[in-house]
């Protein structure tokens, strides 16, 4: 058994499906074709009953899910030595009748020497991280090369910088690093920058000696030192005073702090990691952020992109705030296929927060389907309704509607890449035959 991979399993990349009613296979990833050894394009060309009949499964847990319109979990041999256990959600009609079916998995074994793995399960290994209240999920392209790149420097000191919209997950990103590393542990502190008050900006960070202003009746540690031998969040970077910052870049640079009032520097080890929702270097030009302190804390950047942009990962945070929310209220409320189609059509402006909190609101009022807020509807919605009015009589089924739906939006991502379909592909998250496959379902 590969030692490497069997080191945390909860640190193991996970498996995929997303299936039709019939077991067609509609969106998968990387190294789920690593576990039946081939090729992603060739897998996503498959039936996962065709898989079963050819040996590269032991049985089919997405038919099972779909014969009983219920969820399914069993433990999956496939042809490769991988024992996966997994769980296959039917999302059903309203009619009853299933509509997609997604089967995932991240716990795993596999009975393989080190000369017999793929190179690729052990370049992925660490791709997904569980917390108590949130997942690190890579599914797409642009997350696993940012969780290679914290991979890669999570044994060194270097400075990091997190961009990314709110809600994206920067601090989960921060805390994968700070797991992964030699500052586990110790602690990790989190400060929000922007909710900080002004005048206390220097009391939180850099703490004071007893007697340093007229309230200091004892003497209190600052969170640069109550993160010693651990890692150092500033979260919001770009709304620390320009005061405050040069006080931060003298710690930076000397690795050592002086409380308020105190006599004697402190020396201090801990790592920082920063991140921001706005553009530094702009506030930089404009006076309003330092630009020494900017390139001390800028020697590795890494950019989140927005989770509009990432469906893969769309698709695993959907299931995993529902069935950790379902297990949080002792629920068991499941997604109806309308819904699940609803909350990948939408943009999510506020990303994994915002879709964890509209997932609670569903899971506790156990409604489904609730109206997104107006703010948060679709982007186009008026057309969309428009459409539906006047095209009733086309479509014989909701699978012939949400057809001509996937093939719009396919072909809109297409025009917004200047025609070139790899790129779109990467964009989707998917590959670029499910795209051709796609659009040849429909001429809508």
């Amino acid at each position: 058994m590969n030692p490497h991979i069997n080191e945390n399993l909860s640190d193991s990349p996970s498996t995929l499906f997303v299936t039709d009613a019939k077991g067609n296979i509609l969106i998968s990833n990387d190294f789920t074709a690593v576990t039946v050894g081939m090729p992603l394009e060739e897998l996503l060309k498959c039936n996962v009953q065709d898989l079963v009949k050819k040996g590269y499964y032991n049985r089919s847990i997405t038919m099972e899910a779909i014969e009983k319109k219920e969820k399914v979990s069993r433990t999956i041999n496939t042809n490769k030595g991988f024992s996966i256990l997994s769980t296959a959600t039917p999302l059903l009609q309203s009619d009853g009748k299933v509509k997609l079916v997604v089967t995932t998995s991240n716990t795993y074994k596999a009975n393989l020497s080190k000369e017999e793995c793929p190179s690729k399960v052990v370049e992925d290994s660490g791709q997904s991280i569980d917390e108590s209240d949130t997942k690190l999920v890579a599914e797409s392209l642009a997350m696993k090369q940012i969780i290679k790149v914290c991979n890669q420097i999570t044994s060194y000191e270097s400075k990091v910088l997190i961009y990314g919209e709110s809600g994206t997950g920067k601090e989960m990103i921060a805390k994968y690093i700070y797991r992964k590393s030699h500052h586990k542990n110790g602690p990790f502190l989190s400060i929000n920058c922007a909710a900080i008050p002004i005048n206390f900006f220097e009391h939180e960070l850099f703490g004071y000696e007893k007697g340093a202003f007229p309230r200091a009746t004892e003497t209190k540690k600052g969170m640069i030192e109550e993160a010693e031998g651990g890692v150092l969040f500033l979260d919001e970077i770009s709304e620390m005073p320009l005061e405050v910052q040069a006080k931060l870049l003298h710690v930076i640079e000397n690795n050592h702090v002086r409380r308020i009032g105190g006599i004697r520097n402190l020396t201090v080890n801990c790592r920082i990691i920063s991140a921001t929702n706005r553009d530094l270097w702009e506030m930089v030009t404009k006076g309003l952020f330092r630009e020494d302190l900017y390139y001390r804390i800028n020697v590795i950047p890494i950019h989140v992109p927005p989770l509009r942009t990432r469906k893969l990962d769309l698709v695993g945070l959907i299931s995993h705030f529902v069935a950790e929310l379902n297990e949080k209220y002792n629920k068991n409320i499941y997604l109806s296929a309308e819904e699940f189609q609803k909350l990948l059509l939408h943009d999510w402006p506020g990303n994994a927060r915002e879709l964890k909190n509209y997932i609670e609101r569903l899971v506790v009022t156990e409604h489904f389907p609730v109206e997104l807020k107006e703010e948060e509807a679709l982007s186009d919605s008026y057309a969309l309704n428009h459409f539906i009015k006047n095209n009733m009589a086309r479509f014989k089924s909701l699978g012939d509607f949400m057809s001509v739906v996937e093939a719009h939006y396919i072909k809109q991502v297409i025009h917004s890449c200047h025609d070139n379909t790899s790129e779109a592909a990467r964009k989707l998250g998917i590959h670029r035959s499910a795209i051709y496959r796609k659009l040849k379902k429909t001429k809508g």
